[in-house]
């Protein structure tokens, strides 16, 4: 006698096979269920339907919301990973998400984060005042965001040699997925340094108490990153220059950084903090060349000079 497949899995072997015809009521009535793995298999199979067309699950959001916070974490993830294709073409649907999917961009591992990122980006890309109320959670992402464990060859030497065979098997089994928890952590960390360009664009004043915490992560990769971020500094130096003289020196460190278009987003925003300490760094670096960046670095350093006679006077 053999026995019968449970609801939930029956569900998703047809969400795998025949997407259109998911009972999509049978699967929202899943998502109560007591069990934790039932809820994850019923939104497992709403991702496999919004995948496949985004409209039918964008008419039952508020359920798939609901378990944004479940009491089990992968059930939260699962249901961050259904509402990306959902925002793609129906970002209404998701929009009052938006401050759960934030608090999520730095939960531990970064899978979930990185699937906040797809969610948040249309909204982002829809209208970004929304994002203004959560202009502090976005900045504690760009200063601290979720960390890949992958211990140092030094830390490794320093454990019992049992210890350490065995952090070295699991590293090496673990090798593809930290790198990909690296490269996620990175899109994070350049989401949330975008948003925050785009949130002091429209309200420069959201941060400006806390320009000082940002300066560490102008050395943080990736380069995408760390010009956004200084992009943000910049914003709200162009109202309140002040408000960034905490962070000119870590401003002034970025004339020297790999990147070069990190280092013209550098000097554009030593210009709006009238950071009169980067003048002589700023014509050093004009003296290194003679293209367009080099003259900009010049010019802003003409600028700033003559700025601080016009102070003395």
């Amino acid at each position: 006698m053999s026995m019968q497949a449970p609801d939930d899995q029956v569900l998703l072997e047809t969400a795998q096979n025949d997407p259109e015809n998911v009972d999509i009521d049978a699967v929202v009535a899943l998502l109560d269920a007591e069990q934790g793995q039932v809820r994850t298999t019923a939104l497992q199979c709403l991702r496999v339907v919004a995948a496949d067309d985004p409209g039918r699950v964008a008419a039952v959001s508020d359920s798939v919301i609901e378990r944004l916070d479940d009491e089990f974490p992968v059930v939260g993830s699962i249901a961050t990973a259904v509402l990306a294709p959902v925002a793609d073409e129906h970002p209404d649907a998701v929009r009052p998400a938006l401050p759960l999917l934030v608090d999520k961009l730095d939960e531990h591992p970064p899978q979930t984060g990185h699937r906040a990122v797809r969610a948040l980006t249309p909204l982002l890309e829809a209208d970004p005042t929304e994002l203004v109320p959560a202009a502090d959670a976005l900045l504690d992402v760009v200063a601290d965001p979720p960390a890949v464990w992958a211990p140092e060859s030094a830390e490794l030497r320093e454990r019992p040699s049992e210890q350490r065979d065995a952090i070295t098997d699991l590293l090496a089994s673990r090798r593809d997925e930290i790198a990909k928890d690296r490269a996620r952590v990175n899109g994070i960390r350049e989401f949330a340094a975008h948003a925050l360009v785009e949130v002091t664009a429209t309200a420069p004043d959201a941060i400006a108490d806390r320009l000082d915490e940002l300066s560490p992560a102008l050395s943080n990769d990736p380069p995408l990153a760390r010009a956004a971020t200084i992009d943000a500094i910049a914003n709200v130096a162009a109202d309140n220059p002040t408000a960034a003289t905490p962070t000119v020196n870590a401003l002034i460190d970025r004339l020297a950084d790999d990147a070069e278009f990190v280092r013209a987003h550098a000097v554009r925003a030593l210009g709006f903090a009238e950071a009169t300490d980067a003048i002589r760094p700023l014509r050093e670096l004009a003296d290194e060349g003679d293209d367009e960046f080099h003259d900009l670095a010049e010019e802003t350093a003409d600028w700033l000079a003559e700025r601080t006679d016009w102070s003395a006077d």
